[in-house]
């Protein structure tokens, strides 16, 4: 039995984790600007505040704001490059934006532990040296530092910067250029920093000469695994299930959907029409979709599909992620709205109209499905065939390992088994594609060391299962490779640079915990 003792040490536990809780807020509130309590609260418990919050990076929560803004600057871009902004626009400005504050957050991160943050001496050397060709454009729309011809005076320029003589009218535009060139160039430091890390060594600039300019003639005994019958391989019901456990998590999981029925006026056929026609015709279509869904809010959406005379009605399973455009008809485009709708009502709800990108569309909430794995009987067949094109390799290798091979006699071998197929002086370079096989990295690997008539190991491909002989190699020729050899360097390093910094880049980013929930609040 509960005694006061205990519920006033209680009541004085909870009062006290209030107290804290509140102090917290109020601390986090005069720093972040207006923090609430249960968003602190949330945050304690490694929760994430959906109201303020698009998601996490690492330890740091990434505000709606922050996302949004930067969404905004993608698809600003997007008009400056004339693309039409339609929803799938405004999707691939929404992944672009989100990547880009991934990225934004890793690089701020190793620039503040590399030391490498732009000073204003910097920023102030860059402008005055090489002002950008978009900041001079900037100052010339001022009416500032044109030559007779229209074209920017640099000389001018320079000298009005050394002077301190530059217009106050340039002042905002000047605190612009600076915050972005204190990120731009210490963007530029930082990836320099880890390009310079990069080295390339004389063997691995000689193995691409090698690849590149040594020719080989080799003949080649192959199995083309789609030649063997399907009859050969036999994979038993266990095996299929098994696999179907092994990737059911993976690839059979279906995600929670919302069955939904809709409506789609589509989009006025403007070709024979002049624009205030089609003004006139498209501002009907919108207010009788309005007409539509309001009275379909107030009745119900049966009652206004008999009124409304409506005929055709499409009926489609929405899931709240982006892939697969959440359900919806790709010519409907990525309409969040409906998502969202969706997934924040009710069984019965009808929703506004909404703008897709074919017309608009008045959606009606008919079932919610919980999330589930397809039946195993709708992908027996699929896994089947997927093993017997495993087996179909294992079966080719053994078939060739079979055979004396290294005989040399190959004619003899194909006349007695007609999956054998024999391709006879097959040229190309040591790293190139050759007739039949294409390029492989093992064959690639037994050419670079090996002698004339010498035989490879059975190499597996995703088509063939083959061996080689290699009948010719062009020898080394040092002299040629030395004449070329500084040029060799400077673009092997040049190629390789990049890949420093875009590797570790991308390292960050699939170690980093990264919650993205995007979906589940647009």
């Amino acid at each position: 039995m509960l005694s006061m003792s205990k519920l006033r040490d209680n009541s004085k536990w909870v009062l006290w984790t209030l107290l804290f809780f509140f102090v917290a807020s109020m601390t986090v509130g005069g720093l972040v600007g207006g923090a609430n309590i249960l968003g602190t609260i949330q945050s304690f418990f490694g929760k994430i505040d959906k109201t303020l919050y698009v998601g996490k990076i690492g330890d740091e929560s990434i505000p709606i704001s922050y996302y949004l803004n930067e969404r905004q600057i993608q698809l600003n871009r997007f008009r400056q490059q004339g693309r039409k902004i339609d929803s799938r626009a405004e999707q691939n400005a929404s992944d672009f934006a989100w990547n880009n504050i991934i990225e934004r957050k890793i690089k701020d991160k190793k620039i503040d532990e590399l030391n490498l943050k732009v000073q204003p001496d910097e920023v102030y050397n860059f402008l005055l040296l090489s002002p950008p060709i978009a900041f001079q454009n900037n100052l010339k729309e001022l009416g500032l530092f044109t030559n007779d011809e229209g074209n920017f005076d640099l000389d001018t320029y320079q000298y009005a910067v050394r002077n301190g003589n530059l217009p106050d009218t340039t002042r905002s535009l000047l605190l612009i250029w600076e915050n972005y060139l204190k990120t731009f160039l210490a963007d530029r430091k930082l990836q320099s920093f880890f390009n310079n890390l990069n080295s390339i060594s004389d063997y691995e600039i000689m193995n691409d000469y090698k690849l590149s300019n040594i020719n080989c003639s080799l003949d080649l005994l192959n199995i083309k695994v789609n030649d063997i019958n399907d009859s050969l391989i036999i994979i038993g019901e266990n095996e299929i299930i098994d696999k179907y456990n092994e990737d059911k998590d993976e690839k059979y999981k279906n995600p929670e959907s919302i069955t939904v029925q809709y409506i789609l006026w589509e989009n006025i056929d403007s070709t024979d029409l002049d624009s205030t026609q089609v003004i006139d015709m498209q501002d009907s279509l919108l207010q009788l979709s309005i007409d539509f869904s309001s009275d379909a809010q107030i009745t119900s959406f049966q009652e206004a599909i008999v009124d409304y005379n409506i005929e055709k009605i499409d009926t489609v399973k929405i899931t709240e992620d982006f892939k697969n455009n959440s359900g919806l008809p790709f010519q409907i485009g990525s309409v969040r709205q409906a998502v969202r709708f969706s997934f924040d009502n009710n069984i019965g709800d009808t929703s506004d109209s909404f703008q897709t990108d074919n017309g608009l569309a008045v959606f009606n909430i008919i079932g919610k499905n919980k999330s589930y794995y397809t039946e195993f009987e709708e992908v027996k067949g699929s896994i089947e065939r997927s093993l017997k094109r495993e087996r179909k390799q294992d079966y080719a290798f053994e078939l060739l390992n079979n055979t004396e091979f290294k005989s040399g006699e190959w004619e003899k071998l194909v006349e007695n088994n007609n999956l054998l197929n024999y391709t006879k002086e097959a040229k190309s370079t040591i790293g190139g594609s050759f007739q039949t096989i294409g390029r492989n990295n093992s064959l690639i690997n037994f050419l670079n060391s090996a002698t004339a008539n010498e035989f490879s190991d059975i190499i597996k491909s995703s088509s063939n299962v083959f061996v080689a002989k290699l009948l010719s190699k062009d020898e080394f020729n040092e002299e040629n490779y030395q004449l070329i050899l500084d040029s060799l360097r400077t673009e092997s390093t040049k190629r390789a640079r990049n890949k420093v910094y875009n590797q570790w880049l991308n390292n960050e980013k699939d170690n980093m915990e990264i919650i993205d929930l995007r979906s589940k609040i647009f």
